[in-house]
C-alpha cells in the first residue's frame, strides 16, 4: 500500500517544497509589502507635521495681523476722537467771535 501511493501520486517532499515554496513567497510579499507601507507611513507623518508646522506659522501671522488691525483700530478712534474735540473747539470759538461781532465766513465743505 505504501508502494502504491507513491506510484499513484507525487512524492511527498515534492508537495512540502511547493508548500514552503508558497510560505516563502508569501512571507516576502508581505515583507516588501510592509517595507512600502513604512515608506508611505513615514512619507504621511513627515507630511502631517510639515503642515503642522504651517499651521502654526500661519496662527501666529493671523495673530500679528489682528494685533496691527486692533492697534490700527485704537488710533483711527482717538484720531476721530481729536477731530470731534477740534470741531466742538473751533465751534465753541465761532460763537464767542460772532458775540463780540465779528464776522465768520461760512465753512466750505471739502471736496471729496
Amino acid at each position: 500500500m505504501i508502494g502504491g501511493a507513491e506510484a499513484a501520486g507525487a512524492p511527498w517532499w515534492l508537495a512540502a517544497s511547493a508548500v514552503a515554496l508558497w510560505l516563502l513567497r508569501e512571507t516576502w510579499g508581505a515583507v516588501l509589502a510592509r517595507r512600502k507601507e513604512r515608506t508611505e507611513t513615514d512619507a504621511n507623518v513627515d507630511l502631517l507635521n510639515g503642515l503642522v508646522e504651517r499651521v502654526k506659522s500661519l496662527e501666529t501671522s493671523q495673530a500679528e495681523v489682528v494685533k496691527q488691525y486692533n492697534e490700527e483700530v485704537r488710533l483711527r478712534m482717538k484720531a476721530q476722537e481729536d477731530a470731534h474735540r477740534l470741531r466742538l473747539r473751533v465751534i465753541s470759538l465761532e460763537s464767542a467771535l460772532k458775540q463780540l461781532g465779528v464776522v465768520v465766513p461760512p465753512v466750505e465743505e471739502p471736496v471729496a
